[in-house]
């Protein structure tokens, strides 16, 4: 099976995995947005089997929100979001932002779409430019 790469922004943490990725979830819930500063999160899951860390693996950080199922894995140095295992570690949830390649995914969720913030709605009909303008 091919297998992509991927990593953070200042090339410290450094993975690969198999791509072939079971679902995306595109999560627009207050803490999602909250912990990536962004209008949604987007994760991929897989296999732990198909994942391994090339490097960097000592410098990443955690942050698990207290009372919830949910966290946060970045580099130490540069603070771009890196993979996390799930609570029972059967899967490796993957920053779809990090990857160095398209990522083949089964299926794609959006979740809590009604905490979307209205700056986000219609994004289709926002001007779009290939660069900075």
């Amino acid at each position: 099976m091919k297998k992509v790469k991927g990593g953070c922004l200042c090339g410290t943490v450094s993975f690969e995995v198999v791509n072939a990725f079971e679902k995306l979830f595109i999560c627009s819930c207050d803490q999602c947005r909250q912990i990536t500063g962004s209008a949604f999160a987007s994760n991929l899951f897989v296999n732990i089997e198909g994942f391994d860390w090339l490097g960097g693996a000592d410098d990443i950080c955690n942050y698990q929100v207290p009372g919830r199922d949910i966290s946060k894995s970045f580099c130490r140095v540069c603070g771009s979001g890196v993979p996390w295992t799930n609570r029972n570690a059967t899967k490796m949830i993957v920053p779809a932002g990090s990857l160095s390649a398209p990522a083949v995914v089964a299926e794609r969720v959006r979740v809590f779409t009604s905490e979307q913030p209205a700056w986000a709605s219609d994004l289709e009909q926002v001007t779009a430019h290939a660069k900075f303008p």
